[in-house]
């Protein structure tokens, strides 16, 4: 289904609708309804179409008078840590969240016990890990060769990976193995120095490291694609609209177009079910703008 059809049903969808099992509240102006739909008829291009459908959405779910159709979800007291690592993040980003299933959006102590010891357990292996290779690279021979440079230089791109993925206090460990990196890749660099063709194959495959490291430290795509992957592939939709607008924009510039085209319409369908239900996302309009765009 395409996201042009999906605005088009989303009217249809909330108007006949239901909110905590009782009927939604007719419209009270029926002429604003037939100026909103003549408004999306006329639209002639993809950002007037967007306009009109945000608008019509947001006159479906909050009225004439801008009130909400439905109640926000009631919140319990958890204590969360100041910097979680990936497993505690993830339990952040399931509780009390209606884009996940029901039995999903609770969170017990016992849980989030185990998170956190099990992100604390990862960040100590990629603390060690850094200790380790430090001591390795400041073990080699002088002048190092070739050989060597890269092979720490693969240890540490596998390092920074794992890093990232663990999140929390162990994003520090990946910035310092980022440091140690970039000394590497410079001694690299001089070894090549009269070599042309190999400083560009150098600086295209760093360019290529350093742009992949930036994407992997927005913690959606680390949890989905990292070494310590948190996201299960039945919750990819529900954790992409769970994201701020810039995140989801990012992330779904990462995906082939076809692969695209499909999340964004899985994820439009989920919010317009849970729209349904009666939760009122507050970046509402502005996922809906992301989602919709083509």
């Amino acid at each position: 289904m395409g996201i042009r059809k999906l605005w088009r049903d989303s009217i249809a969808a909330f108007r006949a609708g239901r909110t905590g099992g009782e009927a939604l509240r007719e419209f009270q102006d029926e002429r604003e309804i037939q100026r909103l739909g003549a408004q999306w008829g006329k639209a002639k291009t993809p950002a007037e179409r967007e306009v009109a459908g945000l608008e019509a959405v947001k006159y479906v779910i909050y009225g004439a008078k801008g009130e909400s159709r439905g109640p926000h979800l009631a919140e319990e007291e958890l204590q969360w840590s100041d910097n979680p690592g990936a497993r505690e993040a993830y339990l952040i980003k399931r509780w009390n969240n209606p884009y996940f299933g029901p039995s999903r959006r609770a969170v017990s102590t016992e849980e989030l016990s185990e998170a956190r010891k099990t992100d604390r357990d990862k960040f100590l292996v990629a603390q060690n890990s850094l200790s380790g290779l430090a001591k390795e690279i400041g073990e080699l021979p002088s002048p190092m060769t070739v050989g060597d440079l890269h092979k720490a230089r693969q240890s540490l791109d596998e390092l920074i990976q794992f890093a990232v993925s663990v999140g929390g206090a162990a994003k520090e460990v990946a910035v310092k193995a980022d440091q140690i990196r970039d000394a590497v890749v410079l001694a690299i660099r001089e070894a090549f120095s009269g070599d042309t063709e190999k400083l560009e194959k150098i600086e295209r495959a760093d360019a290529y490291h350093k742009d992949h490291v930036r994407k992997f430290h927005l913690p959606i795509v680390a949890g989905i694609i990292g070494i310590e992957r948190i996201i299960p592939d039945d919750e990819l939709v529900p954790a992409l609209v769970s994201e701020d607008p810039a995140t989801i924009s990012i992330l779904l510039d990462l995906l082939p177009e076809d692969d695209r085209v499909v999340m964004q319409a899985a994820a439009m369908k989920l919010i317009l079910r849970v729209l349904e239900e009666g939760y009122i996302d507050p970046q509402l309009d502005e996922k809906l703008a992301v989602l919709a765009r083509e």
